[in-house]
This record gives structure tokens, C-alpha cells and sequence, in this order.
């Protein structure tokens, strides 16, 4: 693991609020020049630190109106049926984000879609042919309360 000065975690805490900042904008609230600012930068995303830049989507925007957190539960523990399940799931684009948990169940999906018809037929059309799933349990987000991608570096 790199080890982060105090400039490096500002730079990493400024760049989570505002990824378009400008080398400029950084190196002023960092209190350096624009080059050095530029080289910890470019060097912070060399180490991995940084995975990659994104603008954030207003999913109601764009009609996306339904979050649901599906829990998966597989047909066995084994190996295969983790692999087959991780390498279908991985390419479904309605698939947000993919956890395999601890506990009851062996994964944990976040799934965007525009409504409910649009959910149904996801279950239908692309997880219930899965024979190694044994059980699906789904909950419906009613309302976000907290939305946060920043990781506060201390």
C-alpha cells in the first residue's frame, strides 16, 4: 500500500467532491504549483489509488425509476456455480453493483430499472433461466436517503 501524505489525501478528498476541478483549482486549495500538484496526481493514479473518473447520473433523469437490492442465494457452493453466476451477472447492464456476502444469502445485487414491468421481466427473461440460482429475494427502495461515493481520507 502507498503511503499518502497530507496533500495527497486533500488532492484525493478535492478530487472525490469535484473530478473536473482543473490542475489549477487543485494546486491553489493544496498550496502547491501546478506541476507537482499535476505529478502526485498522475502518480496517485499510477498506484491504483484512483480506479477511474465518472460523471454521476440523476437515474429519475433519465427514467430510471426503480432500485431494487436482490438477495441470491445459489444452488451449491461450488466453485463452478460461483464462476458461472459471477461471469453472467457481470454482464447484465441493469446489474449496478455485485457483492458476494457472508450470511443467509451468497450475493447482493443492485439492479436499476425504469418500473416494475421492466423488473419483472429482468426476473423473467434473464435471472429465473439461471438453474443455479435456488432463491431470489428482492426489496424495493422506496425512497434514498443517503447517495455517497466519496471515501473521506483522514
Amino acid at each position: 500500500m502507498q503511503t499518502l501524505d497530507a496533500i495527497d489525501k486533500k488532492l484525493l478528498n478535492e478530487l472525490q467532491e469535484d473530478g473536473k476541478q482543473s490542475i489549477k483549482q487543485l494546486a491553489q486549495k493544496v498550496n502547491l504549483s501546478i506541476t507537482p500538484t499535476h505529478e502526485r496526481i498522475k502518480r496517485i493514479e499510477a498506484s491504483g489509488i484512483i480506479k477511474k473518473y465518472v460523471a454521476l447520473i440523476d437515474p429519475e433523469s433519465i427514467n430510471i425509476n426503480l432500485v431494487v437490492y436482490c438477495q441470491v442465494t445459489l444452488a451449491k457452493h461450488q466453485e463452478d456455480y460461483f464462476k458461472e453466476f459471477e461471469a453472467y451477472i457481470n454482464t447484465l447492464e441493469e446489474v449496478q453493483e455485485v457483492c458476494y456476502i457472508a450470511g443467509a444469502y451468497d450475493y447482493l445485487l443492485k439492479i436499476v430499472l425504469r418500473d416494475m414491468k421492466e423488473y419483472q421481466e429482468f426476473i423473467l427473461d434473464k435471472i429465473s433461466q439461471l438453474k443455479i440460482v435456488s432463491n431470489l429475494q428482492s426489496s424495493f427502495v422506496i425512497r434514498q436517503l443517503k447517495d455517497e461515493t466519496k471515501i473521506k481520507i483522514k
